[in-house]
């Protein structure tokens, strides 16, 4: 724990490619009644704090997981409404170059019938 760097090393680990194997040999650790917490914290605060963070990458990994393919298919949703947002433009322009003919040819009548009626 005293050696230089080592903190960095913890702040810097790649939490996001934890190896199967380092999860599993974690996981056997984090079971014992040695490694809880509150027991490590009565022995030493600097093992407390390692104990903690040997936990929180379990954790991490677990949680990540479940979200990846969650991202994943969040990914490809957004990906999916864009592409009907696209659509969906293009035929809300289309309507309104419709309607703005449509006004034009209910002001071109409005006109033919005015002059008819004069």
């Amino acid at each position: 724990i005293s050696e230089m760097g080592f903190l960095q090393a913890l702040m810097k680990y790649d939490k996001n490619n934890i190896p199967p194997v380092v999860v599993q040999k974690v996981a056997v650790l984090t079971a014992k009644d040695d490694f809880q917490p509150d027991r490590v914290e009565r022995v030493s605060r600097a093992a407390w704090g390692l104990c903690m963070w040997v936990r929180a990458m379990e954790t991490y990994d677990r949680v990540a997981k479940v979200v990846a393919p969650k991202e994943a298919s969040l990914t490809a949703a957004k990906a999916k409404l864009a592409a009907v947002d696209a659509k969906l433009n293009e035929k809300r322009e289309a309507l309104n170059q419709v309607v703005d003919e449509l006004k034009e040819l209910n002001s071109r009548l409005s006109n033919l019938r005015c002059e008819q009626d004069d």
